[in-house]
C-alpha cells in the first residue's frame, strides 16, 4: 500500500512540474537590423511587428514572451543550445538551420519586389548594369547569381529603412525589399511609389523556428498560429502598421 501511495505522489508531482514548465516564460529571438514595423529601435524596449504577433501567440499558449535581440552570428548558436526557443522571422527558404530546428506552420507570406523606376523591366536579366540597394549578408536567391557574375551590382545597407530613404532622396534608383516594409514606410512618405513600379521576385513563407531543447514545442506553436489566424487577430496587428497581410 505504502508503495502504491509512494508512487502515485511521484505521478502527481511529475505532472505538477510539467504543467509549471509549460506556463515558463517563452524567450523569442529578434535578428538585429530589422526595420520597422517589424521591430522599432527603442532602446531597452521591445515594440513592433514581430514583438505583437509573437506577444499574441504567447497569449494563445497562455503564457508570456521575452525578447532578445540578437545578431545574425548568435541566432542559430542560442538556439541550438536551448538558451532562446523561438525565432519567428525566419523561412525555411534562407535558412541554415533547416534539419537542426523544427518549424512551425506558415505565420505569413512575405512577398520579395523591387522597387524602381517606371517603366519597370520585364525580367531580371534587363536589369543588369544596374545597382540594387540591398541588405548587408542577406541572401537573394533570384537576384544572387547576378551579383555573383557582377551583371548587377549590389549595394549594401543595414536596413530596410535605410534603403527605402536613400531611395526616396534619390541616392539609388532601385532596391529590393518586401510588401511589408514599402505599405508601413508610404505612411509617412506617401511619394515612395510615385512615378516607380514593383518588379515582384518570389515570396516567402515566414515561419518559427523552434529549439530542439527549448521550452516551447511544435505543435503548441502550431496550434497558437491556427488560433490567431482564424480568429483574425494576426491580420489586425498587421492592420494596426498599416502593412499587407498575405496568407
Amino acid at each position: 500500500m505504502k508503495q502504491i501511495f509512494l508512487l502515485f505522489f511521484f505521478i502527481l508531482t511529475q505532472s505538477h512540474t510539467v504543467l509549471a514548465e509549460d506556463k515558463t516564460e517563452i524567450r523569442a529571438a529578434i535578428p538585429e537590423g530589422l526595420a520597422p514595423p517589424l521591430v522599432f529601435g527603442n532602446k531597452g524596449k521591445h515594440e513592433g511587428l514581430i514583438v505583437d504577433y509573437v506577444n499574441a501567440l504567447a497569449e494563445a499558449m497562455e503564457r508570456k514572451a521575452s525578447f532578445r535581440t540578437v545578431t545574425h552570428y548568435r541566432l542559430n548558436r542560442l538556439l541550438l543550445q536551448g538558451k532562446l526557443d523561438i525565432l519567428c522571422y525566419t523561412s525555411t527558404v534562407w535558412d541554415d538551420a533547416v534539419g537542426k530546428h523544427d518549424f512551425s506552420k506558415t505565420l505569413f507570406i512575405k512577398r520579395e519586389i523591387i522597387l524602381g523606376p517606371s517603366p519597370m523591366p520585364k525580367k531580371i536579366s534587363d536589369l543588369e548594369g544596374k545597382t540594387i540597394g540591398t541588405i548587408l549578408q542577406y541572401v537573394y536567391p533570384s537576384l544572387d547569381p547576378y551579383f555573383e557574375s557582377g551583371k548587377i551590382k549590389r549595394e549594401d545597407n543595414t536596413s530596410e529603412e535605410g534603403n527605402l530613404k536613400k531611395l526616396a532622396s534619390g541616392r539609388i534608383q532601385y532596391v529590393v525589399t518586401d510588401q511589408i516594409f514599402i505599405d508601413y514606410f508610404r505612411l509617412n512618405h506617401p511619394n515612395i511609389t510615385k512615378n516607380r513600379e514593383e518588379f515582384f521576385l518570389r515570396d516567402y513563407p515566414i515561419v518559427c523556428s523552434v529549439s530542439r531543447k527549448g521550452r516551447v514545442k511544435k505543435a503548441a506553436l502550431d496550434k497558437a498560429i491556427d488560433e490567431i489566424k482564424t480568429s483574425g487577430k494576426l491580420k489586425s496587428i498587421f492592420q494596426k502598421y498599416g502593412s499587407s497581410y498575405i496568407d
